[in-house]
């Protein structure tokens, strides 16, 4: 006898309800979803006990017709597409015909429903995919569900729910991004008969952005308006202040519909490599608009994720126009001194009086650097993006002692001078030596600037018209090597130094054995070893001008990075050049002159990114003149 049974409807439809609802929270995705095709403007969603005893979700949209309510609630049954040409240019948010069949076969649901052109609602009361009764009643354009006790027909699948606050979380999760992703619909969120938030609909992003993430993440956005040959891209995203511990705070549409896709997350992050704090994540809600024929929304089951046709250019272009952002965008910190007490009764006498010492310096920026992008494919379809400046940066004598100037100034003097504003800087009479002229600066992004000195022989102390900055000498120093060795390492131009008298160097078997393994990287690096016997290795050649002579610490820690990423392409490399830079880079307590002070910011100044270290510290801090004014009470 066979053995292969044909199932009934009601399993099939039970079945099939499977993919689609998985939790109440996809109850909710799928009928307000049905809301926004509709058009609405306002979208209510209620919800009780996480969703799993009551979701009611209603709108303000056209509304079923009374002819169309019973084939809504049929398998396969929708007005988004007619024809499988359809399924290329896909504009709507849902098109399968299963959402609603799929809802009404494992809960109870209750429909009521009116058009613009009739006087009177429909209410109908479906259970078990069946409709039981149907009545009339007054009612406003548009359309309400209720659906109570999900799963009480699939027993197996409701012990498989979490706890209500769970389920409740995902809930809010999913309505947060469908509010995200439509900013002209108010949305109002209830859960347990409490208000959680209400949006205006007024088609502002940001005021979204406020009512859902708070006043912080409000005041640190940066906006995204972006068009590429393939994409626009639009919304904001966070500068260094609300850098994340995961990717909770990320949110990425296309063409409304909220996905996680790999490509976008890759793009956007790489676009933030070295300026967000290491294992920190960027805050982003982007809304990536494309043609809908260039992508396919029907390879997953809830329609989560989505295939791009050419998933390269995506990254491409999503990268460029992110970097384009941050990079246009002030980066630099600003010092606030309201939280900060006032230092009084300082005693007024010839003690008190400060031995100034400073030299000036006039820096002036005129145009930026062409840069092209390096991009390399990697393995897991991610892409990463490299740098590459046009000229090599200058090496800083780093030998020389520092020469200062010690000026008495009287009070009268201190008190009378405000700030040197652009025009009277240019009067100051400088030491001909010092002064560069505009057409041997190829500048960036940092402001006019005159040198004041260097104090603790670790923050380098400039002036500006609107206020001063303190300048972080080694994070500096690091980022301009950074984009240094990066350069030459993709364009395989690292230059060797090869040493006069080779290095013995003594490591454990199992670490000699994993520097042969990566030889060829470290080649690249500028390192060139041979074997010496036993555990120890000959270092013949080191990268040029690398000032750092703990080479074994050095290559054990380059040996760590390699070994903690096995992407080898992708992370580990920048983790490799962090590493030979940081080493590199002027410390904390070297002394500088005002030459190896100029020659630094002249070669920040050239830096793609000069406001962060690859680590993602701050190279400097901006003191704005206004609130030292404040703090003193010259103004009110």
């Amino acid at each position: 006898m066979g053995e292969i049974n044909v199932l009934s409807n009601d399993l099939i439809n039970k079945i099939a309800a499977g993919e689609v609802i998985e939790r109440p929270s996809s109850i909710v995705k799928e009928l307000v979803e049905n809301s926004i095709d509709a058009g609405a403007t306002e979208i209510t969603i209620e919800i009780e006990n996480g969703g799993i005893t009551y979701i009611k979700v209603s709108d303000n949209g056209k509304g079923i017709h009374e002819d169309d309510i019973e084939k809504a609630f049929m398998r396969h049954a929708t007005s988004k597409i007619k024809n499988e040409q359809d399924l290329f240019k896909i504009t709507s948010l849902g098109f399968r015909g299963e959402a609603l069949a799929s809802i009404a076969a494992i809960s109870k649901v209750e429909l009521t429903t009116k058009t613009k052109d009739v006087e009177y609602g429909v209410k109908v009361n479906i259970e078990n995919g069946t409709i039981k009764n149907k009545s009339y009643s007054g009612a406003t354009t548009g359309t309400s569900i209720t659906v109570r006790d999900i799963f009480y027909n699939v027993p197996a699948r409701l012990k498989f729910l979490k706890s209500p606050s769970r389920e409740q979380s995902y809930i809010t999760e999913i309505v947060e991004n469908l509010a995200l992703s439509n900013p002209q619909i108010s949305f109002k969120y209830i859960t347990n008969k409490k208000l959680v938030f209400v949006t205006k609909g007024d088609g502002n992003l940001k005021n979204v952005i406020y009512v859902i993430y708070g006043k912080n993440i409000y005041e640190n956005l940066i906006e995204v308006n972006c068009s590429k040959e393939t994409i626009t891209l639009k919304g904001f995203i966070g500068n260094s202040k609300i850098e994340k511990n995961n990717r909770n705070y990320q949110s990425i549409f296309v063409n409304g519909r909220y996905i996680k896709n790999k490509t976008i997350t890759a793009a956007i992050e790489n676009a933030y490599k070295s300026m967000l704090s290491i294992n920190k994540f960027p805050f982003f809600i982007i809304n990536l608009f494309i043609n809908p024929e260039l992508i396919d929304v029907n390879v997953h089951p809830t329609k989560a994720e989505i295939k791009f046709s050419d998933e390269q250019k995506v990254f491409k272009e999503v990268y460029t126009c992110i970097k384009e952002c941050i990079i246009n965008k002030d980066y630099i910190p600003s010092f606030k001194l309201d939280n900060y007490q006032i230092i009084k009764n300082i005693n007024d006498n010839e003690d008190t009086k400060k031995e100034l010492s400073f030299e000036q310096f006039y820096y002036k920026s005129t145009t930026e650097e062409n840069n092209s992008i390096f991009y390399e494919n990697i393995d897991n379809n991610y892409n990463v993006a490299y740098f590459e400046e046009n000229s090599l940066l200058n090496n800083l004598n780093r030998e020389s002692e520092i020469e200062q100037t010690k000026i008495h100034l009287d009070d009268k003097n201190i008190l009378k001078k405000q700030y040197v504003d652009q025009e009277n800087t240019q009067k100051i009479n400088y030491n001909d030596t010092y002064l560069l002229e505009e057409t041997n600066v190829i500048p960036n992004n940092l402001p006019i600037m005159t040198i004041v000195g260097q104090i603790h022989f670790t923050y380098i102390i400039t002036e500006t018209s609107d206020g001063f900055y303190l300048i972080d000498q080694h994070a500096a120093h690091e980022r301009i090597l950074y984009e240094k060795y990066l350069n030459e390492f993709t364009n395989g131009k690292i230059l060797k130094q090869i040493l006069l008298t080779p290095i013995i160097l003594e490591f454990s078997l199992s670490t000699k054995e994993k520097l042969f393994q990566h030889k060829e990287l470290l080649y690249k690096l500028g390192f060139e070893f041979e074997d010496f016997g036993g555990n120890s290795i000959s270092l013949r050649s080191v990268p040029n001008n690398y000032t750092y002579k703990n080479y074994k610490q050095l290559l054990e820690e380059i040996l760590q990075n390699i070994e903690n990423d096995l992407d080898i392409k992708s992370n580990s490399i920048d983790k490799l050049i962090y590493t030979m830079a940081c080493k590199n880079a002027i410390k904390a307590g070297d002394k500088l002159n005002f030459k190896e002070i100029e020659n630094l910011i002249k070669e920040l100044d050239k830096c793609k990114n000069p406001y962060t270290c690859p680590h993602g510290r701050p190279t400097m801090i901006k003191f704005d003149y206004i609130d030292i004014e404040k703090k003193f009470k010259r103004i009110m």
